[in-house]
């Protein structure tokens, strides 16, 4: 099975070879520059494979990087930490729903206007 990867490194690096990114695309941005993503996003988050050359530690193979007006990281991981990393997300997650629901709100996807039944 092909895995499809991003096509570029939104920092210009060329240290890593990108494999998803979640961009936040800037206002006017033309169809062409969205599909051959031509443009500097405000934010993303962004999963990449370091470059043997490029390592520092041997085993931190996968980058992952977040930036926006406040925040700009880049770590190099291994398995283990990305492995943390989500289960301290989910964790996050499950929290923030557990307290949605002890306070009575539900949320369904409907409401959200993502009911394709119509």
């Amino acid at each position: 099975m092909a895995i499809i990867r991003y096509p570029k490194c939104h920092r210009g690096r060329t240290d890593c070879e990108p494999i998803h990114c979640i961009p936040s695309e800037p206002p006017g941005i033309t169809e062409e520059q969205f599909m051959t993503c031509d443009y500097v996003p405000d934010s993303f988050v962004c999963s990449g494979c370091v470059n043997k050359d490029s390592l520092m530690i041997e085993q931190d193979r996968y980058r992952l990087c977040f930036k926006n007006d406040l925040c700009d990281d880049m770590s190099d991981n291994d398995l283990q930490d990305l492995t943390s990393v989500i289960t301290v997300i989910s964790a996050a997650l499950n929290l923030d729903a557990v307290l949605k629901v002890n306070n009575g709100i539900v949320e369904i996807p409907a409401e959200n206007g993502l009911d394709r039944s119509k």
